[in-house]
């Protein structure tokens, strides 16, 4: 039985680039040292960076400006 790991928790993950596991150090560490490495050398610009992650998203709803938001809790 897998227990889910708290955000601040150390712990095994999957990486979000290989989708190998890896030990973490927390939830905001979701990348391994290899593909850290790997985005590191790219010498992109910050226009292709946005191209390749594409809309920028909250909760589903598209973020069209940067910065804001509209939250609608139901």
């Amino acid at each position: 039985m897998s227990t889910r790991l708290l955000p601040h928790e150390p712990g095994d993950r999957k990486c979000l680039k290989c989708n190998e596991t890896f030990r973490s150090k927390s939830a905001a560490n979701r990348i391994c040292k290899k593909c850290s490495q790997i985005n590191a050398s790219l010498k992109l610009s910050e226009a292709q960076i946005a191209r390749e992650r594409g809309a920028k998203r909250l909760n589903g709803n598209l973020i069209e400006e940067q910065d804001t938001y509209e939250m609608n809790f139901l």
